[in-house]
């Protein structure tokens, strides 16, 4: 297990300039404390979480870092082209020295997403699918040429060629066609924050089983929050997540704590140094792959967020 800071960019405070001064703030000191890791998510149309424009992001975070490898969570490829995709994934590769890992996903439960950039929700699956391919093959080829549903390229190759070969390359879906592209191809997989263990174990396990090229660690993010008072952690993760999903306007119902409604710190990694230490090690016994686990802090509190990841630097992870 590795770990890393799932940065979302979140405007909490309604002053833009200052959601991304404090989150450049959080990746700094991810690095300084050791994390491996930095993911950043895109996201659009919300005053909440303002992570737009991820490879410029990504690009001023690379400047202000050195060695963290930095990681996108994901790329919305329906609605991007696969030649600028590859371009801005090989211009940021180089720019980092190597550091970059490209996450890719459909877009998510925002129909807003869909609307505005007129993709229709129906073929975004398939778009994504193919554009990843281009993507891939534009990356670690030259003179590509694809024909295609959605997309075609004549002998295209892209400027400047980047660093890693191959550049490694994450799908945010577990769908039975997805896990099999992945695969084939030597991608690696991502989860969703709130995803039980036991829902993803047999995605995983197909994915194992039909692997071609070495398995790469699976991505799974995980709301997170320590304190030094556990009951102080679990109350202020506890609104938070519960608030989170109509916060970034996501689709579907958001029903209130009642009898049958699973508690919003389930499969969350909060409370004091203690209590998360057992967390962890009960999620790795769970875990039969290698995986990489994203920390998202669970907090409007910037100061927060960034004692929570010190402890778990200091406290958590030497034990582990």
């Amino acid at each position: 297990m590795s770990f890393a800071l799932f940065a979302n960019v979140e405007n909490s405070f309604d002053n833009p300039a200052r959601a991304l001064a404090e989150t450049t703030a959080t990746v700094e000191l991810a690095e300084v404390l050791g994390f491996e890791e930095a993911w950043v998510t895109e996201h659009h149309f919300n005053r909440f979480s303002i992570s737009a424009s991820i490879f410029p992001l990504l690009g001023w975070l690379a400047g202000r870092t050195r060695h963290i490898r930095l990681g996108s969570a994901a790329v919305l490829l329906p609605f991007h082209h696969p030649i600028r995709v590859a371009e801005d994934a090989a211009t940021l590769d180089a720019l980092s020295g190597g550091r970059l890992m490209l996450g890719v996903a459909r877009g998510g439960p925002f129909p807003q997403q869909f609307r505005h950039f007129g993709i229709g929700e129906e073929d975004s699956r398939n778009r994504t699918l193919e554009a990843l391919c281009v993507v891939d093959r534009l990356l670690h080829e030259e003179n590509v040429s694809h024909l295609g549903r959605w997309y075609w390229t004549d002998q295209v190759t892209v400027q400047p060629r980047p660093l890693q070969h191959p550049v490694p390359i994450w799908l945010a879906s577990l769908a039975e066609d997805s896990i099999d592209l992945a695969a084939s191809r030597g991608f690696g997989l991502m989860g969703a924050s709130a995803a039980p263990v036991g829902s993803l174990l047999p995605a995983l396990r197909r994915y194992t089983g039909s692997c071609t090229a070495p398995v790469r660690p699976f991505v799974l993010a995980r709301y997170f929050l320590c304190n030094e008072n556990h009951q102080h952690a679990c109350d202020e993760a506890a609104a938070f997540i519960q608030a989170f999903p109509a916060r970034m306007g996501a689709q579907g119902r958001h029903p209130q704590q009642g009898r049958n409604t699973p508690s919003p710190l389930a499969n969350a990694l909060v409370g004091d140094p203690a209590a998360i230490l057992d967390q962890v090690r009960t999620l790795q016994s769970q875990l039969d792959t290698p995986h990489t686990l994203l920390l998202k802090p669970a907090t409007d509190n910037p100061d927060t967020a960034r004692h929570a990841l010190k402890l778990f630097a200091e406290k958590i992870r030497p034990l582990l």
